[in-house]
């Protein structure tokens, strides 16, 4: 018995007093490393977790600001108005690349947590969400360069091919509605709608804790097993892939501002390519996502935990 209140550990005076007083202990100190982590992950989710909406509103004014901004006072040229310099040629033109990477991991680490590991649920209700991504960027490039042809002549006349007009060294007159744009505004509106799954992590964290959350979901235990453990072993994993997105969202809404008030474009072929990627995000998680059919992907953070309030 002696040996025994040797070896334990004596309270500390601070936690005697506030036991008499009736106070509850203060918490450990928290480390700075800890605390600075906080504040990073804080900082990120104000970035991403914008209104949507209020985005759309910035980024379409933006454009048109933008756009008269360019046609009245002509920038002096600088890097950046350059085509050719590295941040448009490494990350602007494989920008849907950047995009597609980060948010598949993104999503699969995510939804392998809310799904409960359930690898068909996973790939047929979440990461198939990507495929309406890549399909709005292959498609409406292509359908950019046909308009862009169809309509357009060249500016000497014996040349009716647009490939045969400039690699002769003359002007091709046409609508060639700013690629860039419509790319840098699709992928800031589905960043703005994926990370809504991790509006409520912290929730979800929090409802993976009760005991008796099988039998109010009606899950089996392995299931409930699962999916605390994947929270726990992927959430670090997550805030990274969050801070990436982060980084990612300010660059090309800087990358944004630079397509609008430089003149590479006029200013109709920048506000049509900002109003074709704000329909193109619009049909996908306002309408398709909506329909709840068996084929159809689901909203981000849906799943039977239901630990996110859909709108």
């Amino acid at each position: 018995m002696a040996s025994r209140n040797v070896n334990r550990p004596r309270p500390s005076a601070n936690s005697d007093l506030n036991r008499k007083q009736g106070k509850k202990p203060l918490p450990e100190p928290t480390h700075v490393g800890h605390f600075v982590s906080i504040l990073i992950i804080t900082l990120c989710k104000k970035t991403l977790h914008i209104d949507t909406a209020v985005k759309i509103g910035v980024y379409l004014c933006g454009v048109l600001i933008g756009s008269v901004f360019s046609d009245v006072f002509a920038l002096p040229k600088s890097y950046f108005s350059d085509k050719k310099n590295f941040m448009n040629r490494i990350f602007v033109n494989f920008g849907f690349g950047w995009t597609f990477v980060l948010l598949f991991a993104y999503i699969f680490l995510t939804s392998f947590v809310y799904c409960c590991g359930d690898w068909k649920k996973v790939l047929q209700k979440h990461v198939s969400r990507l495929v309406f991504t890549a399909l709005w960027w292959y498609s409406m490039t292509k359908f950019f360069n046909y308009i862009d042809s169809m309509i357009g002549v060249c500016s000497a006349s014996v040349y009716s091919r647009k490939y045969d007009c400039v690699k002769a060294g003359k002007a091709w007159l046409g609508l060639d509605i700013s690629g860039h744009v419509f790319l840098l505004i699709h992928n800031l509106l589905t960043i703005s709608e994926e990370v809504k799954s991790f509006k409520a992590w912290t929730q979800l964290g929090l409802l993976l804790k009760e005991e008796d959350l099988s039998s109010k979901k009606n899950l089996p235990e392995r299931d409930i097993s699962q999916a605390r453990v994947s929270y726990m072993a992927l959430t670090p994993y997550i805030k990274v892939l969050i801070v990436l997105l982060a980084l990612w969202t300010v660059f090309c809404e800087f990358m944004l501002i630079i397509s609008v008030v430089y003149r590479f474009h006029t200013m109709t072929q920048k506000i049509a390519a900002a109003i074709l990627a704000v329909g193109c995000w619009f049909i996908t998680y306002h309408v398709i996502l909506k329909t709840d059919a068996d084929l159809v992907p689901s909203k981000p953070g849906h799943s039977i935990l239901n630990y996110m309030k859909l709108k």
